[in-house]
């Protein structure tokens, strides 16, 4: 069972998606944008003074073993991996540790008195289990960066549609502050694809 939301520390989902909700193809992405990515890395590892403890990501293995070896795990930040099946060697990982279920690695993640945050960063079948969740999603909130062209129509990896389903978009000024530096509002373009960030919160 899912912990209750009284004792589920807080939890955010970031996610790059197309307007049909795509964001996956052949196990990977279906664009390359490296200001996006630097985006996700500022907001993942956090604007941390010395004392702070790290930020936190959960992934699946799927999107553990689609990180180059080079970038594994994603430096200044808790790696928690989720395989039913195991599987995952994280032994020489630092900061890594392997857990059977979401709902384990929700358990284990910092309380949200602490000075860190924790982020649940794909796949999809991760993602759709939190925003799924009864009686409330997993996740308290959703970083978005929402992709409106091109199309890239052959995705084969969704995110579970949540508008309209107890989740408020926030405004620009909330997203910076959430994240800890300004995000400028309005889409913005690189090499050819065009997108804009969002924060979404449920309000359910």
């Amino acid at each position: 069972m899912p912990p209750s939301p009284s004792s589920t520390p807080s939890l955010t989902l970031i996610v790059a998606a197309t307007a049909s909700n795509g964001i996956g193809l052949n196990g990977g992405l279906p664009w390359r944008l490296p200001e996006e990515m630097k985006y996700f890395a500022k907001v993942t590892q956090g604007v941390k003074v010395e004392g702070d403890e790290p930020n936190s990501v959960i992934m699946g293995r799927k999107t553990w073993d689609g990180i180059p070896a080079r970038f594994r795990p994603l430096k200044g930040r808790r790696n928690l991996v989720v395989s039913r099946v195991g599987g995952v060697d994280v032994s020489s990982s630092p900061l890594t540790t392997l857990h059977s279920s979401l709902p384990s690695a929700i358990a284990s993640l910092p309380s949200s008195t602490t000075n860190s945050k924790s982020f649940l960063i794909g796949g999809s079948q991760l993602y759709t289990l939190a925003l799924t969740a009864s009686p409330r999603p997993l996740v308290d909130r959703i970083l978005l960066t929402r992709i409106s062209s091109p199309s890239f129509p052959d995705c084969d990896a969704f995110l579970h549609e949540f508008r309209g389903q107890g989740w408020k978009r926030s405004s620009q000024k909330d997203l910076s502050e959430f994240v800890g530096f300004e995000v400028e509002e309005g889409e913005r373009e690189e090499k050819g694809v065009r997108y804009a960030f969002e924060m979404w919160v449920w309000e359910a």
